[in-house]
């Protein structure tokens, strides 16, 4: 009986040792379940490739069984976010555009060095009565005495090595591809000084002098402005424009290679000419009187153009040819300013005009590419721009005299010509792939 309450009280201690472990664990026994935080995002509820533990008792260190899931001891729920896919759009269709987008976008930039056509030989006067040729000397009367008159011309005037870059982005579809390019180039100048010699002692009639001829009250006449001292002459030449094109996809991409294409140009040409001519009256006149006549013209041009690409492709080279034809319209603005021109008192008389003029183009390329590798390729071309109905400085200018007593009548008449801009280029191309 004693043996059987004995082994009841063993039982009862048994249990209450049992609970108080589970409170305090002792050292050798087994420790108690973990919770664990995260929410189940992740469908295999696997940790550690994503869950977090909330221990219990955080000496312990981690668990190494079965986890379980649910709210910490905080209260708090966490989640596992997904990364962004690029373009902070994640895996959108406008993502997945613009990634397609700069995969198929190229790149160009070259180095131009071209030569502007210059004014030709354009007479700076108006003809002059009983002489065949002004820009040659001539006979005149100077102070009654017998003299040698010269009319100057633009034909030293040439614009060589015009240094410039331009910048072309293309876009290849599977219809095709959109180019656009930006060109721009740095002042063209050109000038020539004319030094007048002293008159030779004993035949001072030989002195060439030269001189701004004029027509007089708007007819021919021998009215001659005079300079025994010099003549100087100077232009600048300013070229910029840009272009975009669609150019058609071809169903070859090796070998022969045409491709029809339509597009819209833009050039915008600036040129200022000056005049400086100096009469010191053989030293008498101090100081002396420097005349003046400045022109400026300003030409943009506005022009939807057509053309075709012909291309022989190859693995490591391509050489192609590029015709293009353009038709416009120049709207010009031009001006005229003349200052001193008989005296010194002759006021400053300024002139403008403004206006739209047909100007047809023509552009001929021809070029080659060397592929160093599948996204460079190296670039040189040469290329040359006909453009008709440009209206030049030199070319605006009438030259009239409507007598002393009235202000200086050389003011502004627009005229139109031909221009041509040719010239090599180098550069690189870059394919984003």
């Amino acid at each position: 009986m004693r043996s059987r309450l004995a082994f009841c009280v063993l039982g009862v201690w048994s249990l209450l040792a049992s609970g108080t472990a589970q409170a305090q664990p002792s050292p050798g026994t087994i420790a108690p379940s973990r919770i664990y935080a995260p929410a189940p995002y992740d469908a295999s509820y696997n940790w550690p490739a994503w869950g977090v533990p909330a221990y219990d008792n955080y000496a312990d260190g981690p668990f190494v069984g079965e986890p379980q899931y649910g709210a910490g001891p905080d209260g708090l729920v966490t989640e596992r976010i997904s990364g962004d896919n690029g373009f902070d759009y994640e895996d959108t269709p406008v993502d997945r555009f613009l990634t397609a987008a700069a995969k198929s976008m190229w790149l160009r930039t070259e180095y131009l060095q071209w030569d502007f056509d210059g004014p030709g030989n354009q007479l700076l006067g108006s003809a002059v009565a009983g002489v065949v040729d002004p820009s040659k000397p001539f006979q005149v009367t100077i102070a009654g005495q017998p003299g040698t008159a010269q009319v100057p011309t633009t034909a030293a005037l040439r614009f060589r090595n015009a240094q410039g870059f331009r910048g072309t982005v293309g876009l290849n579809t599977n219809a095709g591809s959109l180019e656009a390019n930006y060109f721009t180039f740095s002042h063209a100048r050109s000038g020539q000084f004319l030094d007048v010699p002293p008159a030779p002692v004993l035949a001072p009639q030989l002195q060439v002098q030269y001189a701004t001829s004029t027509l007089l009250n708007g007819l021919p006449s021998n009215n001659l402005f005079l300079y025994d001292s010099s003549f100087q002459i100077s232009q600048t030449s300013l070229l910029s424009g840009a272009e975009a094109n669609w150019v058609a996809k071809s169903p070859y991409e090796q070998g022969l290679v045409v491709r029809p294409m339509a597009g819209f140009r833009f050039i915008n040409l600036n040129e200022q000419l000056a005049q400086r001519g100096t009469f010191f009256q053989q030293g008498l006149l101090v100081p002396p009187l420097v005349s003046e006549i400045d022109s400026d013209a300003r030409n943009r041009i506005y022009a939807p153009q057509l053309g075709l690409r012909f291309e022989i492709v190859t693995r490591w080279a391509t050489l192609g040819f590029e015709p293009k034809v353009a038709f416009g319209i120049n709207n010009f603005d031009a001006m005229v300013r003349t200052e001193r021109l008989r005296s010194p008192g002759d006021p400053v008389v300024e002139t403008t005009q403004s206006g739209s003029h047909f100007a047809p183009i023509g552009d001929f390329s021809w070029y080659g590419k060397l592929n160093l590798r599948e996204n460079l390729s190296l670039f040189g071309s040469y290329q040359i721009t006909v453009a008709g109905g440009i209206s030049r400085p030199s070319n605006n200018i009438f030259y009239n005299d409507n007598g002393s007593g009235n202000p200086a009548a050389i003011v502004v008449d627009a005229g139109f010509q031909q221009m041509v801009w040719q010239g090599i280029t180098v550069g690189a191309e870059l394919r984003f792939r």
